[in-house]
């Protein structure tokens, strides 16, 4: 359980200050997801409980990397870039 408290503490924090790229914020989102589905698998394993909660994360979460990649792509075709900094509402068209 404790590695998987430091995964979310360090996808936390790539969240928060690497967020250049949208790319680099989608997987640090993924590797967040990714240490709770742990932390809740060794949950189950610990007290007997049941694996309906991990499935439903489970879906969630292959459910977001594909709506993440989908609007990755979209954006690129697009922009032309992925930067954070280039998704301001007042030329967000153009």
């Amino acid at each position: 359980m404790k590695v998987s408290w430091l995964g979310i503490g360090t996808s936390f924090f790539a969240f928060a200050k690497l967020n250049m790229h949208i790319l680099v914020m989608l997987i640090s989102l993924e590797a967040l997801m990714l240490s709770l589905l742990m932390f809740l698998f060794s949950f189950v394993l610990m007290y007997g409980a049941n694996f309906h909660l991990f499935l439903v994360l489970l879906t969630f979460a292959a459910c977001e990397a594909a709506l993440g990649l989908g609007l990755l792509v979209s954006l690129l075709r697009l922009r032309g870039n992925d930067y954070v900094m280039s998704m301001s509402s007042l030329n967000f068209y153009a």
